[in-house]
């Protein structure tokens, strides 16, 4: 069969999309991302259900298929089918088989080889859906065994789940609810999976997962995170690795060498903070006092050359005052985030924050962000400004349709949530390729150069 997966939400579900392509593939199948106007016998969604914007854009992505399947039905004489699977599928699963009666099969997280086995049961469009253990009583994310894998874009970067589900509390997530409690991948499945990768020409991996520095804490004594970055960076090949997703704790002075002495980690830290005044953290569940990890990133950043620190915020959340918001903003203002994302709080099911009293009002949330985000703009510019004249090396990610103008990153950009390099080469590149680059212009986000070296530093790996 032609199967088409599309992907939504995080970075994990690009990695569950591909393990359930991989399974497919193994089977005989012919899998690929949709294209419009494809001729395909099966879809499956991979949704989220983190926030009301995610299952907003999930619901109307089904809703889109599931209007395009009568004419497909009648094209293709009775052979296309809908598949949901994710967060979405997981925590609202029986409300969806109601709704969307087009559906013809769903399955929940980690339910891989489920999706595939209803995938390939041969069963009438007409039946009613199936649901496959939705919602879990238990559920749980966790991997024993390697999964085949196929990738479904061409980038040159990819990311690797190191664990999923979370064992924290956090007030305003419903993570746990969805996915269960933290469990990592086994050393050794991870490593194989990255070896796999750099074998496909994959030269970047980023390691993900709710809690990346929890990583080994439920599978090994003396095995966390630092001894895991050393093995994978010990992979031969020329590649990055970067962290996402770091808890906020105080960093391990062993991290610290790491990124002072592994040319293959990229001095990147991505540690979302949610916010900084204590009363507000305390209701959020979080650690309510962030001066210990302030002063962790604060050595970071003196000892790292080139260092970019990347944090989240939200805006709005219950109890949220002025004076918090403000005391969120000085910090802002005074630390100089490399990097920050913010989002206004969304109020979630069956989650502890959905009984907190003070709501902040949608349009005060909406009026914090902007001004949170205008503020970290020009700390942005500022910062980028500083860059015009200097040499950066640069990772080519894709060709613009331009000629001679390719887009690529920094080891200080993570993909898809940071800025770009825009590079103009009289020498063709390609996506993979590592360019030295001459910045020539800024602007808030992203940064514009020109590849001035007759041989591209593809040799080096940074």
């Amino acid at each position: 069969m032609k199967i088409a997966i599309l992907t939504l939400g995080c970075d994990k579900n690009t990695v569950d999309s591909e393990y359930i392509a991989g399974l497919l593939a193994k089977k005989g199948h012919r899998v690929s991302p949709p294209d419009q106007g494809g001729d395909y016998d099966a879809l499956i969604i991979n949704t989220c259900g983190f926030i009301d914007l995610a299952k907003e854009e999930s619901i109307q992505t089904i809703l889109a298929w599931a209007g395009e399947k009568t004419p497909r039905l009648e094209k293709k004489g009775g052979s296309f089918r809908l598949y949901v699977v994710g967060c979405l599928a997981e925590r609202y699963g029986s409300e969806l088989a109601s709704l969307i009666p087009e559906i013809d099969g769903m399955a929940g997280v980690g339910r891989w080889g489920d999706i595939v086995r209803l995938v390939e049961n041969q069963s009438s469009p007409r039946n009613i859906p199936r649901l496959t253990s939705l919602p879990s009583k238990r559920p749980s994310v966790r991997i024993t065994d390697s999964m085949p894998r196929t990738r479904l874009d061409d980038f040159p970067y990819s990311y690797l789940k190191i664990a999923d589900g979370c064992s924290h509390r956090c007030t305003f997530c419903a993570i746990p609810h969805i996915k269960g409690p933290y469990h990592s991948v086994p050393r050794k499945i991870l490593l194989k999976e990255v070896e796999d990768l750099v074998k496909k020409d994959v030269r970047e991996i980023n390691l993900v997962a709710q809690d990346v520095n929890a990583y080994g804490i439920d599978l090994y004594k003396n095995y966390g995170l630092c001894e895991l970055l050393e093995d994978i960076t010990s992979v031969s090949g020329k590649f990055w690795v970067r962290i996402l997703y770091l808890f906020p704790r105080s960093l391990p002075d062993k991290l610290l060498s790491l990124f002072q002495e592994n040319n293959k980690l990229c001095p990147y830290i991505d540690i979302p903070l949610q916010h900084v005044s204590p009363s507000v953290l305390k209701r959020m569940g979080r650690p309510p006092d962030v001066s210990p990890i302030l002063e962790s990133l604060s050595l970071y950043r003196k000892e790292i050359p080139d260092l970019s620190i990347r944090t989240t915020f939200i805006t709005g959340f219950p109890g949220e005052t002025r004076t918090d918001f403000n005391r969120l903003l000085s910090l802002v203002r005074s630390f100089r985030f490399d990097r920050l994302g913010a989002f206004t709080y969304s109020r979630e099911e069956d989650v502890p924050a959905e009984k907190l009293d003070s709501p902040v009002p949608a349009r005060t949330a909406k009026s914090r962000l902007e001004r949170l985000m205008m503020t970290q703009a020009e700390i942005s510019l500022e910062q980028n400004k500083a860059l015009i004249g200097k040499t950066c090396e640069v990772m080519i990610d894709y060709i613009l349709p331009e000629k001679n103008l390719y887009a690529g990153r920094t080891m200080r950009d993570a993909p898809e949530k940071d800025g770009a390099v825009f590079v103009t080469s009289a020498k063709k590149l390609k996506p993979g390729q590592f360019v030295r680059v001459q910045i020539t212009k800024a602007s808030f986000y992203d940064l514009y150069g020109n590849n001035w070296i007759k041989e591209a530093l593809i040799e080096t790996g940074r």
